[in-house]
């Protein structure tokens, strides 16, 4: 089954597994969400990842600047069942 109404495709699932193998990471409320935050230079990976997973997003991916010269770019998903099963 590539698409069950509720659940992940099958390249969202290689994309999660490979997300998390790499530097992505995942919390858990009630239901978890993904995280992605990278360097603002990994735009493009980010903006695909997002592609990928944006029918579980509010928001787009946001720059976030902190006091130092870093500048992250990140979204997250909504908090869902689908991410916790």
């Amino acid at each position: 089954m590539d698409n069950t109404v509720g659940s992940l495709t099958n390249e969202q699932k290689s994309i999660l597994i490979g997300t998390l193998l790499g530097d992505g990471f995942m919390r858990k409320k009630k239901n978890a969400y993904l995280e992605i935050n990278h360097c603002y230079k990994q735009k493009a990976l980010v903006d695909w990842i997002f592609n990928n997973f944006k029918s579980y997003v509010n928001t787009p991916p946001k720059i976030r600047r902190n006091n130092g010269a870093r500048e992250a770019y990140r979204f997250s998903t909504r908090s869902l069942p689908v991410f916790t099963t």
